[in-house]
């Protein structure tokens, strides 16, 4: 045998042995009618088990969650302006937007904004009407490695048309001082001090919630 067929013999042989790529079960238009699915099956679920979350306030949101602001206002300090987005959280019956999530704002009299964490509870049920149902939301600060939650209030309220109407139930008073400088740790809180501030929030967005903050007085 030449050299050349036995090289040649060699090669066949070695490529016999290595075993062949398998071809993808699913590629290209496959598998994106996959993902497709997937997310039509989970978009089903989220609103079968929280149908009302599409119709807060009374108006139809087709992604299932409400945002809004409005202004809370004090006798001693001014105008404090507060940003929520409300969603159901899917881990936990009877609740709202899971606490972990940023999804509140306040800008205060002095031109201080926060970026809060919110969570709360509506009753449970598979209703699609929201309309004049109750509704506690809770706000706090965030800080990574410390206990410092400040500035942290509540709102209790019920739901109207494209609105959510609530008090705060004096908490906020507690959380600032008279003159909307917020409240140092520990520094004494005055009975004289407290005010049970009302707030309307109105349906809108995050931009409007900016530009209210930007002309306060």
């Amino acid at each position: 045998m030449l050299p050349e067929q036995e090289a040649q013999g060699i090669k066949d042989y070695l490529a016999a042995r290595v075993p062949k790529r398998p071809k993808p079960r699913f590629s290209g238009k496959k598998q994106w009618f996959i993902v497709l699915l997937l997310l039509i099956v989970l978009g089903v679920m989220y609103a079968a088990l929280n149908p009302w979350a599409f119709f807060m306030g009374g108006n139809f949101h087709p992604f299932g969650y409400w945002e809004g602001w409005g202004r809370m206002h004090s006798t001693t300090a001014g105008d404090y302006f507060v940003y929520v987005m409300i969603y159901p959280n899917m881990h936990t019956r009877g609740t709202i937007v899971p606490a972990e999530a940023v999804n509140a704002r306040l800008c205060t009299p002095k031109g201080d904004r926060y970026y809060l964490h919110l969570g709360g509870g509506m009753p449970w049920g598979y209703y699609v009407d929201s309309l004049g149902k109750s509704i506690h939301v809770y706000m706090y600060n965030y800080k990574t490695f410390s206990p410092d939650d400040r500035p942290s209030f509540d709102l209790y309220g019920k739901w109207g048309q494209g609105e959510l109407i609530a008090d705060d139930r004096k908490p906020l008073s507690r959380a600032f001082l008279p003159d909307g400088t917020l409240r140092p740790n520990g520094s004494r809180f005055m009975l004289s001090e407290a005010e049970d501030i009302q707030v309307t929030l109105h349906e809108g967005s995050f931009s409007d919630w900016k530009a209210a903050c930007s002309t306060r007085r």
